[in-house]
């Protein structure tokens, strides 16, 4: 009869002799690299105040690995960015990363430009508000309670969210993501 083998006992048996390729070895790393840096966003999103922190913690890592984690960092936090006045925040925040230092005209401008737009949204927005809420009113449906929605794609939002757009891909182009 037949020796009866264990699960483990068959992979082993399989895989013997199988290896990554340098190529698979690195897609992997930097695979792992890539989820740190999500990980880290989130963080950074919801802590701001530990940002330092969370900085420091990636300048602990060796010289290479430091440059591909904080790179990959840079381009979440990018392409992650929010608008209106979390966006201004959220730019505070990238200029504290040391990939900032080319990027350093970039996010004054898209400071101010954030700024200007979140002020100028909010009076166009009031306006949208109330023109729906009279529209609500025409239709009988008012009170305090009553709180129109804006209209998907209304100018108020979308001025914003192209400036927003712009800007994320100015400050990518400054600052390429590893290959």
């Amino acid at each position: 009869m037949g020796e009866i083998l264990s699960t483990m006992d068959l992979i082993m048996e399989r895989t013997r002799g199988m290896a990554l390729s340098d190529e698979e070895k690195e897609d992997l790393r930097k695979e792992d690299f890539r989820k740190r840096a999500r990980g880290l966003r989130v963080k950074l999103m919801e802590d701001p105040a530990g940002c330092d922190q969370i900085l420091r913690s990636v300048q602990e890592e060796s010289e290479e690995d430091r440059a591909l984690l904080g790179a990959y960092l840079w381009e979440e936090l990018v392409r992650e960015m929010p608008s209106g006045a979390r966006g201004v925040k959220h730019l505070d925040l990238l200029a504290k990363m040391p990939q900032a230092e080319p990027t350093k005209p970039i996010l004054r401008e898209a400071r101010e430009a954030f700024k200007n737009a979140a002020k100028a949204g909010s009076k166009d927005t009031k306006k949208i508000l109330l023109r729906e809420t009279k529209k609500l009113a025409s239709w009988g449906i008012s009170g305090s309670a009553v709180m129109p929605k804006l209209p998907a794609g209304s100018d108020a939002t979308g001025d914003l969210a192209r400036t927003v757009e712009q800007y994320k891909k100015r400050l990518l182009e400054k600052v390429p993501a590893p290959s």
